[in-house]
C-alpha cells in the first residue's frame, strides 16, 4: 500500500497549484505518495499548468462543482494510501512537515487527524486548532458583531489562543486546509458528509471521529504556511456568508443541537 494520498480540490485556485505542488515534492524527503487534484472548476485547463519534476498528479473531473466535501471524498474514493493528507491549494507544504505528521501520527495509533500547524506568509501563527463551539463561542463568533467579542476569554479559549503551540497536544478539531487523517478511523464511510457544501464539514468529521473514541492531534514541528483568503472580504462575500448559515443549521440539525463530543 502508497503510504500516502495527497488530495487537493481546485476551485478557481490554479494560479495557487504550482507553488503548493512544487513545495509538496520539494519537502517530502523520501516519502513515497500520490496526488489526487479534484478539479472543481469545469472552466479550467489543470493540463496547463506546469510544475516541477515530482510524483504523478492524477485528475480528477468533477461534474460540477460539487462543494469542498464532496470533492474531497472523491480522492478519497480513489486514494491507494494508508493515510490521506487534505490539503489546500493555498497551503505550502515546510521541510519535513509532512514527515512529522506521519510519524507522530504511528506513534500515537489513537489518532484519526494529525493537523500541521499553520502559520501566515509574514511567519506569524494562525489560530487554526480549535475547541468544540458552545452556544456562547457560536453567538460570539458567528455575527456581524464578532468584533466586538474578539478579544472576549471565551472566545480565546475557543481559539486556544492562551496555549503556546509549541508542544503537541490533543485539540477538540482543527481547520481542513491541511490535515492528515488515517483512512482506516473511517471505517469505509466518506470522508466528509457531502450534505455541508463549504464550511462546517471539517468540525462535523472531527466531532464524529471523536464521539467514535478516536482522538485528533496538533503536531507543531509540521509547519507549513497558509495564504488564507477569508471570503467574506471578497467578491463572493454574500454567497461565503450563506454558505456558511446553511452549514451551521445543518450541523446544528444533524447532531440535534449537542455541540461537544
Amino acid at each position: 500500500m502508497t503510504p500516502l494520498s495527497v488530495a487537493i480540490v481546485n476551485y478557481r485556485s490554479g494560479e495557487l497549484l504550482p507553488a503548493c505542488l512544487d513545495a509538496l515534492s520539494r519537502h517530502s524527503g523520501s516519502i513515497r505518495f500520490e496526488v489526487l487534484l479534484v478539479n472543481n472548476d469545469r472552466e479550467a485547463d489543470l493540463a496547463s499548468l506546469r510544475w516541477a519534476a515530482g510524483p504523478e498528479v492524477r485528475t480528477i473531473q468533477s461534474a460540477s462543482n460539487v462543494g469542498f466535501g464532496a470533492a474531497a471524498n472523491l480522492a478519497c474514493q480513489e486514494a491507494r494510501g494508508e493515510f490521506l493528507l487534505l490539503l489546500n491549494p493555498d497551503v505550502l507544504v515546510g521541510a519535513g512537515a509532512v514527515e512529522s505528521l506521519l510519524e507522530s501520527m504511528r506513534l500515537h495509533p489513537e489518532a484519526a487527524i494529525g493537523l500541521p500547524q499553520l502559520r501566515n506568509p509574514d511567519g506569524s501563527l494562525q489560530y487554526s486548532c480549535r475547541r468544540f463551539y458552545t452556544w456562547q463561542t457560536l453567538w460570539m463568533r458567528r455575527g456581524p458583531w464578532r468584533r466586538r467579542w474578539a478579544a472576549h476569554p471565551t472566545v480565546r479559549q475557543h481559539l486556544m489562543q492562551g496555549w503556546d503551540h509549541a508542544s503537541l497536544a490533543e485539540v477538540d478539531w482543527g481547520l481542513g486546509a491541511a490535515m492528515l487523517i488515517r483512512r482506516s478511523a473511517l471505517a469505509g464511510a466518506e470522508l466528509f458528509d457531502k450534505r455541508f457544501f463549504l464550511y462546517f464539514e471539517d468540525v462535523d468529521l472531527c466531532l464524529r471521529l471523536r464521539r467514535a473514541g478516536w482522538k485528533v492531534i496538533y503536531v507543531p514541528q509540521a509547519i507549513m504556511t497558509h495564504e488564507h483568503r477569508r471570503e467574506s472580504s471578497r467578491a463572493g462575500a454574500l454567497l461565503a456568508k450563506w454558505h456558511h448559515l446553511s452549514s451551521l443549521l445543518k450541523f446544528l440539525w444533524k447532531h440535534r443541537f449537542r455541540l461537544q463530543a
